[in-house]
């Protein structure tokens, strides 16, 4: 028996797509481990919603992310349990802890996207915050005994990247949960004020999610007397990238085009997908695409970005568009519209599709990481 830690400070759907990967990580393996041991390092206000089993323990962390105490304090707190084995499921692994730990990448958003244009920092702030994100991602790259990632072209990309040997690298791809009958009932539409037809789009906002060419797409069609009706429905967190985009309304004058709300918990979300034409992704990066998955087993028809990890996830199962391209993006979007067929064919397509990623899958193959890693003597690449 091994005694696993594993940092769950972003536990839930309130940190997007990483906080559902901790969640549905931890449940599972609650269901498929009864040998190891595990210490869940937690944030105060998620104590009560992590479930109670025997075997596991959670350890008060309340500490922000890419913070200064996160660095210099949380390695303290990891090393008081005695761990055989840490995971961090994310790049911001401690630079001081000097235990035998696994990491999760789930992109390298970062590296890709990076200048004055995707932060709200001014430049000298900016530059501090890159460097240190250069220095933790370094660190996590070099010092970990395996790296988890979600999709294969996250793992070409780091291996390309940092010169990688491929063993280093494990692909475990996420999943969609079991129990999505969820609820299609119009009346959370009447609470948040939302009429049909509506496009759908849930998560940030930040510059490379492209959510303002969804709307140019839109205000297009409506110029084109096409669709005039149609509106986008966005949920997502309020954020400073939040507050930039509905300047972006403001100043092109398209806030009748756009409903946004608040964050939404899974019943909500399952009326907002199901009662939608279709979820709209118009990112511009990713390392996975877990919405899209989300999407299709919510019975909602998916259009997306036709870049590779979107292609590698979804298959045949969404309609692609140029994400740099209102012209491409409003002619997939007049497609599923005026094509019931398709739309009844994609949906029935999607549902059947999205069955093949499971999370209970993702944590038998992470388990099989912790296995390896707890037998294994510490190991370390100096290529970063």
């Amino acid at each position: 028996m091994a005694k696993i830690g594993i940092d769950a400070r972003l536990w839930g759907v309130k940190h997007t797509g990483i906080g559902r990967y901790v969640e549905e990580l931890v449940k599972s393996l609650q269901q498929i481990d009864k040998e190891n041991e595990y210490v869940l390092f937690c944030r105060n206000d998620d104590t009560r919603n992590i479930p109670e089993v025997k075997g596991w323990k959670k350890v008060i962390a309340d500490i922000n992310h890419y913070s200064l105490k996160e660095q210099f304090t949380l390695h303290k707190v990891y090393r008081s349990e005695n761990l055989d084995l840490l995971h961090v499921p994310h790049f911001n692994v401690p630079i001081f802890y000097k235990g035998k730990f696994v990491v999760t990448i789930h992109d390298l958003l970062w590296h890709d996207l990076k200048g004055l244009s995707v932060t709200t920092l001014p430049a000298p702030a900016y530059i501090v915050k890159y460097f240190a994100y250069r220095s933790v991602v370094g660190n996590a790259i070099k010092n970990s005994q395996k790296i988890i990632v979600p999709s294969n072209f996250i793992k070409n990309d780091l291996i390309s990247k940092f010169s990688l040997p491929d063993e280093k690298i494990v692909v475990t791809y996420e999943g969609v949960s079991e129990s999505r009958s969820g609820n299609n009932s119009e009346s959370v539409l009447k609470e948040y004020g939302i009429k049909k037809p509506y496009l759908f789009y849930v998560g940030g906002l930040y510059p490379h999610k492209n959510v303002e060419r969804v709307v140019n797409a839109l205000t297009f069609l409506r110029k084109e007397q096409k669709l005039s009706d149609l509106k986008l429905v966005v949920v997502g967190s309020r954020n400073v990238f939040q507050d930039r985009f509905k300047k972006f309304l403001k100043e092109t004058g398209t806030e009748d085009v756009v409903n946004i709300i608040g964050g939404v918990d899974d019943r909500e979300l399952s009326a907002l997908y199901k009662n939608s034409e279709a979820f709209v992704y118009a990112t511009l990066s990713e390392g996975f695409g877990l919405p899209g998955l989300e999407a299709m087993a919510w019975q909602t028809p998916v259009l997306c970005s036709d870049i590779p990890v979107l292609k590698e996830i979804y298959k045949d199962a969404a309609i692609y568009f140029d994400p740099s391209n209102i012209i491409s993006i409003s002619q997939s979007i007049q497609k599923i519209m005026c094509d019931k067929n398709l739309r009844s064919n994609l949906i029935k397509k999607g549902v059947k599709f999205c069955k093949t990623y499971s999370w209970t899958k993702m944590a038998r193959e992470t388990l099989g990481v912790y296995n390896q890693c707890i037998n294994s003597h510490p190991t370390r690449y100096l290529q970063v």
